[in-house]
C-alpha cells in the first residue's frame, strides 16, 4: 500500500481545503445560528461546490462524474469537513449513493436518474430507511414479521402504491431522488420482505413533514417524508422484488467516506487547541507550555492521526474486492465516530471554561462530532453487524 498521495489526490486536497476556507468557513457559523432549520441550508455554497465537480465527485466519468475512489472521496470529505460538518456531509451523501446507485440501478434508470443529477447542480440525493417507529432493527436486522419498517409498497398492476412516512432523511427538502425502502412482504421480516423505490418529490402523494431541529450538524437538513397513496411505477423499483436487504449488501464499504467529514471537525477542533494554548497566558506562560495541556494535545495528535490511517486503509481495502472485510468498515465508522467525539471534547478542554462559551468555536465542534456516534446507525449496531465476521 502507497502511503504517498498521487498528484491528483494532492491537488483535490488542496480545492477542497480552499473551498472549505473561502466559502463554507465564512458562512457556517451564522447560518448554525439561525433558530429556524429551514434557513439553514447552505444553498449557495452547495452552488459553488457543484460547479467545482464536488457534488458529483463520487460518480462515474462514464455518467459525468469525477470518478474519485474511495481513498481520494476521504482526503476531500475530511477537507470539507474542516469547514462545516452538515455541508460536508449532503455532498458526501450524494458521493455515497452515487456508488449505490451506480451499483443496483438497471442501465435504464441510470441514464434517467444519473445523467439528470450529473447536469443540474441543485440535484442531491437521499437514503429513507428510518421510521418513528423502527430503526437500527431495520439494519441488524430483527428478522420477525410485524417488526421494523412499516412504509408500505403494494403491487397494482405494473405500479406500487406506497404509504407510510419516513423521518430523519438527510437531504430530504435539497433532494431530487429518494431511494425508499418499503415493506412489501408483511408476513416476512426485513431481510425477506422489503424492495426500495426510487421516489421524486413531484409524484402524486408525495409530501414533506416537519423539518428535525437537531443539536449539530445543522446545516444539513433532516426531514420528514409523507407517502400517502403514492403510485410509483415499476420500473422505478431497485433490484428484486423482497430483495432490499440482500441489494444492500452488495455495496462494499459505503460507511467508509462517509465519515471522513467527522475526522475534518476533529482536526479543525485540535488546531483551534493549538492556537489558543499558544496564546493564552497562565501562570507567566503559554498554557502549551504546561504539562497537563501538552498531554491533551498530544493525545489528540496522536488520535487523529491513527484515525486517519486506518480510515485511507478501510477505504483502499473497498476498492479491492480481493482483500475487502465487511467487519472493518463497520469498526472504522464506530471507531471513527468515537476518536473524533473524544478529540472534540479533549480539545475543548484546552480551552477551559472558554471553550464551554458559545462565543468560543469550540462547542459548535462538539455538537457536530456527537452526530457521528449515531449516524448511520449507531456505534452499537455497527458492533453487532461485525460481530458474525469474528
Amino acid at each position: 500500500m502507497e502511503f504517498k498521495l498521487t498528484e491528483r489526490q494532492l491537488a483535490l486536497q488542496r480545492m477542497a481545503r480552499e473551498f472549505a476556507r473561502k466559502e463554507i468557513r465564512p458562512v457556517a457559523r451564522e447560518l448554525d445560528r439561525r433558530p429556524n432549520p429551514m434557513d439553514r441550508s447552505p444553498v449557495e455554497v452547495l452552488d459553488k461546490a457543484s460547479r467545482l465537480g464536488l457534488r458529483t465527485l463520487g460518480l462515474a466519468e462514464a455518467w459525468g462524474g469525477g470518478g474519485a475512489d474511495m481513498v481520494t472521496l476521504c482526503i476531500v470529505g475530511e477537507e470539507l469537513g474542516w469547514g462545516d460538518l452538515g455541508t460536508s456531509v449532503i455532498l458526501e451523501q450524494d458521493w455515497k449513493l452515487s456508488r449505490v446507485f451506480e451499483t443496483l440501478m438497471t442501465e435504464e434508470q441510470k441514464r434517467s436518474f444519473l445523467r439528470a443529477f450529473a447536469e443540474d447542480h441543485r440535484y442531491h440525493f437521499s437514503i429513507a430507511g428510518s421510521e418513528p417507529d423502527s430503526g437500527s432493527d431495520n439494519l441488524i436486522p430483527y428478522d420477525a414479521p410485524g417488526v421494523g419498517l412499516r412504509t408500505t409498497a403494494l403491487r397494482k398492476g405494473d405500479r406500487w402504491v406506497i404509504n407510510g412516512m419516513k423521518h430523519f432523511i438527510f437531504n430530504a427538502g435539497l433532494s431530487k431522488l429518494y431511494m425508499v425502502n418499503t415493506r412489501t412482504d408483511p408476513a416476512a421480516g426485513v431481510s425477506r420482505g422489503t424492495t426500495f423505490f426510487l421516489v421524486t418529490p413531484d409524484l402524486d402523494g408525495f409530501s414533506y413533514g416537519r423539518y428535525h431541529d437537531k443539536m449539530g450538524m445543522r446545516l444539513g437538513p433532516n426531514r420528514e417524508l409523507i407517502f400517502r397513496d403514492m403510485e410509483i411505477p415499476d420500473a422505478n423499483r431497485v433490484g428484486e422484488v423482497n430483495g432490499a436487504y440482500a441489494a444492500r449488501r452488495k455495496i462494499r464499504g459505503s460507511n467508509i467516506e462517509a465519515v471522513s467529514p467527522c475526522l475534518g471537525v476533529a482536526r479543525a477542533a485540535y488546531e483551534d487547541a493549538i492556537e489558543y494554548a499558544r496564546n493564552r497566558v497562565q501562570g507567566g506562560r503559554p498554557i502549551i507550555e504546561h504539562q497537563a495541556v501538552g498531554f491533551l494535545l498530544c493525545d489528540c495528535f496522536i488520535q487523529l492521526e491513527a484515525a486517519r490511517r486506518l480510515l485511507h486503509y478501510a477505504a483502499w481495502t473497498a476498492e479491492n474486492p480481493d482483500i475487502y472485510d465487511s467487519k472493518l468498515a463497520f469498526m472504522t465508522k464506530a471507531h471513527m465516530g468515537e476518536v473524533c467525539f473524544e478529540v472534540a471534547r479533549k480539545a475543548l478542554e484546552v480551552w477551559g471554561g472558554m471553550g464551554y462559551m458559545t462565543e468560543a468555536p469550540m462547542e459548535k465542534y462538539l455538537r457536530d462530532v456527537t452526530a457521528f456516534l449515531h449516524s448511520e446507525a449507531t456505534n452499537q449496531v455497527m458492533r453487532i453487524r461485525s460481530m458474525p465476521f469474528l
